[in-house]
């Protein structure tokens, strides 16, 4: 899997701008307040469906409009996948694969796997034991149950009861 570009359109502090990757490994590297952590944020977004920085679309769209957009395109081993996610300030979200409108988000989950780490992930060795649980349920309700909430509950529902023994 190898993203190769990604387009950002009103997301953040670029009103549009498109990367192309060439390499499997891409460093950034600029000055501060320059763009990279949105950059990667975007990324993560794509990936995830969520952001670690905000949980509301209305922070990523930039101000003074009412909709951004991130379209990516991403090589797989089936085939090149196009990528569309369009995030409205209210909250509404459409999703696009291969140019089709997809129901649930959630759909999109598995297309562009990334794995992220960064300064805030410290917590985990030097939490305590509350915090590194946290993570570890969240890694294993995503790996388990590709982000489907009904499997994910029933899951969480699982991990407390071996807990509790």
């Amino acid at each position: 899997m190898f993203l190769t570009s990604i387009h950002l359109y009103r997301f953040r502090n670029y009103a549009e701008q498109t990367v192309e990757f060439s390499a499997p490994k891409t460093i950034l590297v600029g000055e501060n307040a320059q763009g990279k952590s949105n950059l990667l944020e975007a990324v993560e977004i794509l990936s995830v469906l969520k952001s670690h920085r905000t949980g509301r679309d209305r922070d990523l769209v930039q101000d003074g409009h009412t909709a951004a957009q991130i379209a990516a395109s991403v090589d797989r081993s089936a085939g090149p996948h196009l990528v569309k996610l369009t995030l409205r300030s209210s909250g509404r979200r459409t999703t696009v694969l291969n140019g089709e409108t997809l129901r649930r988000q959630m759909d999109l989950l598995g297309t562009l796997n990334t794995v992220q780490f960064s300064s805030l992930d410290l917590e985990l060795v030097r939490g305590g034991p509350a915090y590194r649980r946290d993570w570890l349920e969240r890694a294993i309700e995503f790996f388990e149950t590709n982000g489907d909430p009904t499997r994910a509950g029933a899951l969480a529902e699982q991990l407390n009861q071996a807990s509790a023994r």
